[in-house]
């Protein structure tokens, strides 16, 4: 680990600042230090918390190959990963709490005298339905999957009057996947139902990344009017290529569907999601739908063949897989980069908990803000290092009273414009500690919050004008940027060093 010591005010009390637009002064500079300030001294010191963790992804590093192997790198790192999963998923819970989507969702639930009349209808005599949840995907793997699941324990939360119990299953789960989802009081399947449960009491099926043939294996394992009949699906909205099959165009006339309309700004996560709720007449033979060759036992066995094809196209180790190759290798070419890695995709473990310089050709962007409390006021910092891990330019400051979110935003705000003192950057990693703004600039989470736009606009501007990659890690693998940050706070006003050329 590493720190950086610089002159600081000995007096933290800072008015408050009403305007964060800090451009750079030449006043800023950190023109009073002595040279032998920069670059920062090393530092080396034994956080056992920390430190244990990055000797683990070391080992992990070691081990990349492994990975193409079944097995477990160990106990240690599976519970931790989980334990992190874990503190996402309440982030993410928050965001999406926080969201108009959601607000609209909930509206929807409560308000819609056709959507509760036919919840009545199915539940009956019962008091709750039981959620099952297919085709979720891995959330180790994929923040589109965070987003899913935080929608379905607040379904579960705020609407606990009619909905039980979880019941989860996707072959992309991990081990972490899974210690995490119990420990969110999930109950993780052990067995692959093939999107096949017969319903014996009211169930909700949630299914947000559904291929047709999942959504079409739920339906025909309940193709009587007594089973589909108890079950509600929520899930995209689909339509088979052979309609003359199409369980849905069967039963047409029969089903009720309520769509979610996402607002322009969920686009990426939320899109075509319906309720879809069946009302068959209970004296209806419902095989007399389809033609004779497409039997019972033929959808079967063609239902289960296509979703073990489906399932074969990878688990969790390809996943990390396909991300230590990105990671590892992407960033080595020398011609036009392609990021075809998308950063929807959580990044591998020992790359979010171990910082290693970028590769050659590329700068390395570190960033972090704090919020104010009782001691202080929000401060925020940030470094630039090479694949030789030189300090090229190293900044912090102060904003008075804002929270977090706004110095973590207005951190890598006064990062990318830091970029004037290097021209010669052409590609850019950026790595920060903040998911919901990490998320937010990738464009793959929930609207922002008002008060982060202008902001987030300028972000995207300066991104646009060279290549970047921008990605979450964890505390660890950011604590020269916290602790900028943390010192920053004493500042009076931003301060900038620049490694002479």
């Amino acid at each position: 680990m590493e720190t950086i010591d610089f002159e600081v005010s000995t007096n933290t009390t800072v008015p408050q600042v009403t305007n964060h637009d800090m451009s750079v002064e030449e006043s800023m500079l950190f023109g009073n230090l002595e040279a032998s300030d920069f670059p920062p001294c090393k530092i080396k010191y034994f956080n056992p918390s920390v430190d244990f963790v990055a000797i683990l992804a070391s080992h992990e590093a070691k081990n990349f190959n492994s990975l193409t192997c079944k097995r477990q790198i160990g106990d240690i790192s599976t519970q931790d990963e989980a334990r992190r999963i874990l503190a996402e998923i309440h982030i993410t819970m928050k965001e999406v709490m926080e969201s108009k989507f959601y607000s609209k969702m909930t509206d929807q639930l409560q308000n819609d005298p056709d959507i509760q009349n036919n919840i009545k209808r199915v539940l009956g005599s019962h008091s709750h339905v039981v959620m099952v949840i297919y085709a979720l995907g891995g959330i180790e793997h994929s923040y589109h999957s965070q987003y899913q699941l935080a929608i379905a324990l607040l379904l579960k939360h705020d609407f606990s009057n009619w909905i039980g119990e979880i019941e989860v299953y996707d072959p992309m789960f991990s081990p972490s996947d899974c210690m995490a989802l119990e420990e969110l009081g999930c109950k993780v399947l052990s067995v692959n139902e093939h999107c096949r449960r017969e319903v014996t009491k009211p169930t909700l099926f949630f299914m947000p990344y559904a291929e047709t043939t999942h959504t079409l294996n739920v339906m025909d394992a309940n193709w009587c009017p007594s089973k589909i009949n108890r079950m509600i699906l929520l899930s995209v909205i689909t339509s088979g290529n052979n309609e003359s099959c199409n369980h849905f165009h069967a039963v047409t006339k029969y089903k009720s569907e309520f769509k979610i309309s996402p607002l322009t700004e969920d686009h990426w996560i939320f899109t075509n999601f319906a309720w879809t709720f069946f009302n068959v007449e209970p004296e209806l033979d419902m095989e007399t739908l389809f033609p004779g060759q497409f039997s019972k036992e033929i959808r079967m066995k063609e239902g289960i063949k296509n979703s073990k094809l489906i399932a074969q196209c990878g688990d969790y180790i390809h996943s990390r897989n396909c991300g230590e190759n990105f990671l590892s290798r992407a960033f080595k070419r020398n011609d036009e980069f392609e990021g075809y890695w998308d950063l929807e995709y959580r990044i591998p473990r020992r790359h979010g908990c171990l910082w290693q310089p970028p590769q050659i050709g590329w700068i390395k962007l570190n960033f972090s803000g704090k919020g104010d409390d009782k001691n202080s006021p929000a401060g925020f910092g940030g470094i630039f290092r090479n694949e030789f891990k030189d300090h090229m330019v190293v900044y912090s400051g102060n904003l008075g009273e804002a929270d977090t979110t706004v110095a973590s935003v207005e951190s890598l705000r006064q990062g990318l414009r830091c970029l004037q003192y290097m021209p010669h950057v052409k590609r850019l990693v950026v790595e920060g500690n903040d998911l919901s703004v990490i998320r937010w600039v990738n464009k793959h989470g929930v609207e922002p919050p008002e008060k982060i736009r202008e902001a987030l606009l300028e972000i995207f501007d300066l991104l646009g004008k060279m290549v970047s990659v921008v990605y979450n890690v964890y505390k660890e693998a950011n604590s020269l940027a916290i602790d900028l940050a943390n010192k920053g706070a004493k500042l009076h006003n931003l301060r900038i060093w620049v490694a002479p050329s």
